[in-house]
């Protein structure tokens, strides 16, 4: 139980297929919770100290936040099957972050758009309540639908145009890109968006039926409570205390902050800052001693006032 991959989701999350389908292409078996899509979240914020999104993907008492940190993770313990690697992986992996700032929040604006009038309140409020300056109402969703649909059909043509001399984006075998590039369309499809702006682009619907095939493993459920059970009989894997940024000197109480998310910011002590990578250590007596992973990209470190090590880090 200890050793066992517990990924904490909710069927609509699109971060959470890309990793539900990289669990398939691996051919994991791993145990599913289900978290609730909107807050409150008591459960998972006591594992993650507030980080609140999903998935989040705990191995014993390690927890692992984002999907780019947890496909690294995933692929560090499972080589097999082979991700591609290379030049053409590492096209796909920018091509990846290009899609998530871009594409993906026109996907998210479409399949909202056309649900509109469906879209529980509360899931609104919730949305709109993270995201202040997206304007998720009602009205200002339906009413910008038509400039998405403008701007997708583009982008799906061009994605279209890349995949024409290659089974992925990666080349003859998917890169870890290809999840995350999968992730925005498989939530169009979700309202049949990829028939209605992307019909003729016949690349790119071969490309997902290939990515779709890949499944999602073998998942078994695992209740909240149960999550919280295994953290507290587990201790965090050794970690090197790697500290290559002076500024953050290991041991310093930190607060890591998705950027764009300044509510969640995760408060404690630092016990690794490579390039790829943050690791704080937090302990509680809900959950016992517990490491939480971030990547370094996409959010930011800062050594809290007052922290012992903060005088030190001063010039």
């Amino acid at each position: 139980m200890r050793d066992q991959l517990i990924l904490h989701h909710y069927d609509g999350s699109p971060y959470s297929e890309k990793i539900r389908l990289l669990f398939g292409y691996k051919k994991l078996a791993w145990r599913s919770v289900a978290m609730p899509p909107i807050l409150p979240k008591p459960d998972l914020m006591a594992l993650t100290g507030g980080y609140r999104r999903a998935p989040v993907l705990q191995i014993g008492a390690d927890i692992y936040c984002d999907s780019a940190l947890i496909a690294d993770e995933i692929e560090h313990r499972f080589a097999e099957p082979a991700v591609a690697t290379g030049a053409r992986s590492a096209n796909a992996d920018l091509l990846a972050h290009l899609v998530d700032v871009d594409l993906f929040w026109r996907a998210v604006r479409y399949v909202m758009g056309v649900r509109a009038e469906q879209i529980p309140q509360r899931l609104l409020d919730d949305r709109a309540a993270m995201h202040p300056h997206l304007h998720f109402d009602r009205g200002t969703l339906a009413a910008d639908l038509p400039q998405v649909v403008a701007q997708l059909r583009p982008l799906l043509s061009t994605l279209d145009a890349a995949l024409a001399d290659a089974d992925f984006i990666g080349g003859a075998m998917p890169a870890l890109g290809d999840f995350a590039v999968y992730q925005p369309l498989w939530f169009l499809q979700t309202v049949d968006g990829i028939n209605a702006l992307a019909a003729d682009c016949r690349h790119l619907h071969a490309w997902l039926a290939r990515m779709a095939a890949f499944g999602h493993g073998s998942a078994t459920p695992i209740s909240a409570a149960e999550t919280i059970a295994v953290s507290l009989q587990s201790t965090p894997i050794a970690i090197a205390a790697d500290g290559s940024d002076p500024a953050l000197p290991i041991g310093a109480q930190v607060a890591v902050t998705p950027e764009n998310y300044p509510a969640e910011a995760v408060r404690g002590k630092l016990v690794h800052a490579s390039r790829r990578r943050i690791v704080l250590a937090r302990e509680s007596d809900a959950t016992g001693l517990v490491h939480v992973h971030f990547p370094r990209i996409g959010y930011s470190i800062a050594i809290a006032s007052g922290s012992p090590a903060a005088a030190s880090a001063k010039p």
